[in-house]
């Protein structure tokens, strides 16, 4: 099976349908992969930037962007190499409607039993199950 990697234009020409000749590519690529004629590799990076896309010029939210991507992961023939933590990452993407980059980092952090570091104070406070503080100047001698 050909291993193919997805760019983010190809993701959101099948999720959203609404380029004549594009769209029915994208689903035929997926229709492949589904009889098992391809294998789609998405990669993290690339599904951050189908997130901001579909956030920044079709209007999407995370309640309604979440369920498009956990199904696009559900595919036969589709994987993230990273699935284990970003399935996580889109899950609190949506349940605490985070931004998806910190949702992200902070799904990593947690699976890879580690501590973030961040200036940002909102991130701390919305995920309290990560470990996160923010950097300290070291004082001098």
């Amino acid at each position: 099976m050909k291993p193919v990697a997805l760019d983010a234009n190809v993701i959101v020409r099948y999720l959203t349908g609404d380029d004549p000749v594009q769209s029915p590519a994208a689903t035929e690529l997926f229709r492949a992969a589904s009889a098992g004629r391809v294998h789609l590799i998405i990669p993290t990076p690339i599904l951050q930037e189908t997130v901001y896309v579909l956030e920044t010029y079709y209007d999407g939210t995370p309640d309604t962007i979440a369920p498009k991507l956990l199904s696009l992961l559900s595919l036969n023939g589709v994987t993230c190499p990273d699935a284990r933590w970003v399935l996580d990452g889109i899950q609190w993407y949506r349940a605490k409607h985070a931004d998806f980059g910190d949702a992200l980092l902070c799904a990593y952090a947690h699976h890879h039993h580690c501590e973030v570091s961040t200036f940002d104070q909102a991130l701390i406070k919305k995920f309290p199950e990560v470990p996160a503080t923010e950097p300290t100047r070291a004082k001098a001698k």
